[in-house]
């Protein structure tokens, strides 16, 4: 409540949605690719991707808040978990000397919420550090695209719909064309 910019709902994501992001995460993964997850949160889109079958070392968590952060390095301790902004990506991996072999970004973030131009940083850093024609992924409880930016050529794909969830939810894939 303190900070409504950096919440997208007032109740967390269903375990229905977790698992809908984790099942398209796994499209198209190959075993040795990591899975980079923006706004992991109290992690439950990590712990579905967990449950889904891939390994905890695979996965790269971003959280800007610093007490999320120590909270996912005791419940997820084999996940690389980067406590910095989404929008300084790169910067953020490089600092922790990350390797890039990044497949596929999951999105927590409330991207309805940011402005354009926030938008803007946060995809050219994923798009940065995804592999080729690798897929971000994102939910919106709208019905349309939550991701404005016109700066890239993006096809977006409706993946499904997550009506077990409160508000009911859309997970779209975004792939650098």
């Amino acid at each position: 409540m303190a900070n409504p910019k950096q919440l997208g709902a007032l109740f967390p994501s269903s375990r229905a949605l977790a698992r809908a992001m984790a099942k398209c995460a796994l499209e198209g993964l190959n075993s040795q690719e990591k899975i980079l997850e923006l706004g992991a949160g109290t992690g439950r889109f990590t712990q579905a991707l967990i449950e889904a079958g891939i390994p905890e070392h695979r996965l790269i968590c971003i959280e800007i808040d610093p007490n999320l952060g120590m909270y996912l390095k005791k419940k997820f301790p084999k996940a690389k978990i980067v406590l910095g902004n989404a929008c300084a990506l790169e910067e953020a991996l490089k600092a922790e000397q990350l390797s890039m072999n990044i497949g596929v970004v999951v999105s927590g973030l409330p991207m309805l919420n940011f402005p354009d131009l926030v938008q803007k940083e946060i995809l050219r850093g994923c798009f940065k550090v995804l592999k080729s024609k690798g897929q971000f992924l994102q939910f919106t409880y709208s019905p349309f695209t939550s991701i404005r930016s016109q700066c890239f050529p993006l096809e977006k794909t409706r993946k499904c719909w997550v009506f077990n969830n409160f508000p009911p939810a859309t997970i779209w894939s975004y792939v650098l064309e």
